[in-house]
């Protein structure tokens, strides 16, 4: 392990199990360089990796101070990351659970969305994500087949960006999301079983590669209890 990652690991431990709190402080650059005896520069990598996660943010002129960071209730979703990632991220263990996956064509939405004739079709990918057994989110992924030719079972039971980067070695760069309320449908209740609650919060994908192609469009579905949008703004 490199002397920052060292840096970096004790100070995300310190954040999780509640040595340090929301709102505190870190020690001045010069200070945790003495404390770590390692240059001021590794401990300045180390704060940048967690200033990249959301853990800490660097205040000019002062020390770095810990942010909130709630269970599950502050994903990012200004990055792209996958359950796997996410959970890894928090020390969690998320269960992701293959409702259906199949092939779909001539569907007037999609066509809309990816530009295409009714003769392109599309991988439907229907999932579930929960935690200590309750169901937190419903997704419903459709990947143009032009782009992902092959999708199973076993790839969509785990993650399938890690399958489009390191087996197609294709290039993810960025997605556009948007978020909305409406009421739930009889099939996300089937799994969301919500009790006195009839809405919840919807969060459409589109996501591009690098060449700006539009390879997926996903939404999913979050119990309204389970779900809180979080937003850190730099100047």
């Amino acid at each position: 392990m490199k002397k920052y990652e060292k840096v970096y690991h004790d100070i995300k431990e310190q954040i999780k199990n509640g040595t340090l709190k929301s709102g505190d402080f870190l020690k001045k650059e010069d200070d945790l360089a003495i404390d770590y005896n390692f240059s001021k520069l590794t401990v300045r990598k180390a704060l940048s990796m967690l200033e990249r996660e959301g853990l800490i943010q660097k205040v000019k002129g002062k020390k770095s101070i810990v942010l909130e960071k709630k269970n599950l209730e502050n994903i990012s979703i200004t990055s792209i990351q996958t359950v796997q990632e996410i959970s890894k991220l928090q020390n969690i263990h998320l269960e992701t659970d293959l409702i259906s996956l199949y092939i779909v064509q001539g569907v007037e939405k999609l066509m809309e969305e990816f530009q295409v004739s009714e003769s392109a079709d599309f991988y439907k990918v229907v999932r579930t994500n929960s935690l200590d057994g309750e169901i937190l989110n419903y997704s419903t992924s459709f990947f143009d087949r032009r782009i992902v030719p092959f999708l199973n079972e076993e790839i969509a039971k785990r993650s399938i960006y890690k399958y489009l980067e390191n087996e197609l070695k294709l290039k993810i760069a960025y997605s556009r999301r948007n978020i909305s309320f409406r009421k739930i449908t009889p099939k996300e209740q089937k799994y969301l079983k919500l009790k006195d609650i009839n809405m919840v919060v919807v969060i459409e994908t589109h996501a591009y590669l690098s060449n700006g192609t539009l390879f997926q469009y996903e939404t999913i579905i979050h119990h309204p209890e389970k779900f809180t949008f979080s937003a850190i703004a730099k100047r």
